[in-house]
């Protein structure tokens, strides 16, 4: 049965905005410049198996990077899916930079030590990770202002992708205000260019979008007014419900939905413009006694286990048990085939002439 729980990954400005604990007083996660370095030389040592692509640059002109990983990688081949991975959307929860990090580390580790698992998803997959969205607003973490989540344009990220962005409702100066239009914030335009760019990406089929601040698995629609009135096909439903129920078991983290509205979301985003199974997962939830604590582990034992947890429930969806499966009565799993709605779903918005 589909576990829900009632999530809040928004936080109150209950505290200073410069919280007891820091991203440099705790000390166990990569800077945006360690990170930056870890990406070039990564792919500089693993030539036949990452390409790093810069898809833009950020407000104050920092770097927006992606690693491409597959057997070959830059090329596009019409004949395997795509598969994203995005972290650091909202700069406060460093955590997920950490998680989509580690998740590039175990796919080439895994594949270099023979493990069949990762030869099949390297051979028939193409992955794409984003380890830092808004590096911009990771500089302000880094440099003690913990309770940084926007743009330095103040725009959430997360707000500002077309799915109802219309329907935000934040005023200026709040952390989720969405922005002035849909996309304007140029790490999010960007980024939403480097998806449609057909010698990248034209068969966008599953993506997780990690962050912090909760510890559950959400799917489309984020919203719960939207959940609850503008409800997903059966059919799709069922999918999205048993992929997000085996990637519970896998990661031990819950099946949850937001009990607040969030429109304009990334994952929404994927979903209806792609017709992608996309993932919200929130990897951490601390006490609230200050920012970084309360949206971050401050232990590495900590760290490790969440991370270990999101590469797990990563690695599912990238399975042949995930895409492969003959769908039971009692249980629907994605087929490849799936891909078939993209299509249709394409069709059906050009038709209608949106």
């Amino acid at each position: 049965m589909r576990r829900l729980f009632l999530v809040a990954a928004v936080c109150a400005p209950l505290a200073a905005s410069v919280s007891a604990a820091t991203f440099q007083s705790v000390g166990i996660y990569q800077s945006f410049d360690q990170l930056t370095a870890w990406a070039h030389q990564f792919a500089d040592g693993n030539p036949d198996l990452v390409e790093l692509v810069q898809y833009g640059a950020s407000y104050q002109g920092r770097p927006l990077l992606a690693l491409n990983i597959s057997l070959q990688p830059g090329v596009n081949d019409p004949t395997k899916p795509e598969f994203l991975f995005t972290g650091g959307i909202h700069a406060r929860e460093v955590i997920a930079s950490q998680a989509a990090y580690q998740l590039a580390e175990r796919l080439v580790e895994g594949y270099r030590s023979g493990a069949q698992e990762f030869t099949d998803i390297l051979a028939e997959r193409e992955v794409w990770i984003v380890p830092n969205m808004n590096p911009d607003g990771r500089i302000v973490v880094e440099g003690g202002g913990s309770s940084q989540r926007t743009n330095l344009q103040g725009v959430d990220l997360n707000r500002n992708f077309p799915h109802s962005w219309e329907k935000n409702n934040a005023s200026p100066g709040s952390e989720t205000y969405a922005g002035p239009e849909v996309l304007s914030a140029p790490e999010a335009s960007q980024f939403w260019t480097m998806l449609h760019d057909s010698e990248k990406f034209d068969h966008l089929l599953g993506a997780i979008d990690f962050h912090s601040g909760a510890q559950t698995i959400i799917d489309p629609w984020l919203s719960p007014t939207e959940f609850r009135n503008d409800p997903l096909p059966t059919a799709e439903r069922g999918k999205f419900d048993a992929l997000a129920d085996q990637m519970s078991q896998e990661s031990g983290i819950g099946v949850g939905r937001l009990h607040y509205d969030s429109y304009g979301t990334l994952t929404d985003s994927l979903y209806d413009e792609f017709g992608a199974y996309a993932f919200t997962e929130e990897l951490y939830q601390g006490v609230f006694t200050d920012y970084f604590t309360y949206f971050n582990p401050v232990d590495a034992a900590t760290r490790d286990d969440r991370v270990n947890r999101a590469v797990d429930s990563a690695l599912f969806l990238l399975s042949d048990e995930a895409f492969a499966l003959v769908p039971e009565p009692s249980t629907v799993l994605l087929l490849v085939t799936a891909g078939v709605f993209v299509l249709l779903r394409r069709g059906r918005r050009s038709a209608a002439g949106d």
